[in-house]
């Protein structure tokens, strides 16, 4: 008999767990319909459900401090096109004329721990692995002048609506609250087109004509961006930043792919 009361208690307490869950999500795609902070649903949801590291299985974090200090290899200074050694990486004499980024800063290559952190960012709704690509960029980029804009590359509109968030835009914020830095919105992204598996010239090809502006461009720019392959998309959206008065427009990036 004293089995049974257990096992029905049990299966109460799966039920008011589940019924928990379901109204932590209620609440957070209530505040991401109505453009709340997206950190706040998260934190909503990962009391019910929290995260788990990625090396070590520890509750609570994406990437616990104790495995972040090991868990990536940042790259040196280099130019991000061709690779060569760069002091402060800056985009080299060769690859110049084919560049208007006067540095692109790459935290790390693409795979391993950075493939997992960002899968889970992009598909797996964990939100707060912004915060750690965000810290992460903080220690590879040096000072920025204080009238610097921080801005993010925007992610098709239909992974967008998919995910719920763009990406790219939660690490730009959080990029900037902790340098102190204004951040604004510049770009619109128009194109839809999916670049996994394509070409260099193929990329060059989807992307132009894909950002439109949202506003008045500052002199001063950091471009951030979760994933660099070929550099078409972060080039495009450069271009028409100094186009339309940008006068230095660096890059900051998380991973980048062979």
């Amino acid at each position: 008999m004293n089995a049974l009361c257990h096992y029905f208690a049990f299966l109460s307490l799966c039920q008011y767990n589940l019924a928990l869950v379901a109204y932590a999500t209620s609440i957070g795609e209530y505040l991401q319909h109505n453009n709340h902070n997206m950190f706040i649903t998260e934190k909503i949801i990962s009391i019910f459900a929290p995260h788990t590291c990625i090396l070590c299985d520890t509750e609570g974090l994406v990437l616990c401090g104790w495995c972040s200090q090991e868990a990536f290899y940042s790259v040196p200074p280099r130019c991000y096109r061709c690779r060569a050694a760069s002091a402060e990486s800056a985009t080299c004499k060769k690859c110049r004329s084919g560049s208007v980024l006067s540095n692109v800063w790459v935290f790390t290559e693409y795979g391993g721990v950075s493939r997992e952190v960002l899968r889970r960012l992009k598909f797996g709704r964990a939100q707060a692995a912004a915060q750690d690509i965000a810290r992460a960029l903080d220690d590879v980029v040096p000072f920025l002048a204080p009238d610097t804009v921080i801005t993010h590359v925007p992610t098709a509109t239909s992974r967008v609506r998919m995910r719920g968030y763009d990406q790219s835009r939660l690490i730009a914020k959080e990029f900037a609250r902790l340098r102190s830095l204004p951040y604004r919105s510049l770009l619109l992204r128009i194109g839809q087109a999916r670049q996994v598996g394509s070409t260099r010239v193929e990329r060059a090809r989807q992307v132009d004509g894909a950002f439109r502006l949202l506003r008045r461009i500052p002199e001063k720019v950091l471009l951030i961006d979760d994933v660099v392959t070929t550099g078409a998309t972060i080039e495009s959206a450069a271009k028409l930043l100094k186009t339309h008065g940008a006068k230095k427009v660096h890059a900051a990036v998380f991973a980048q792919k062979q």
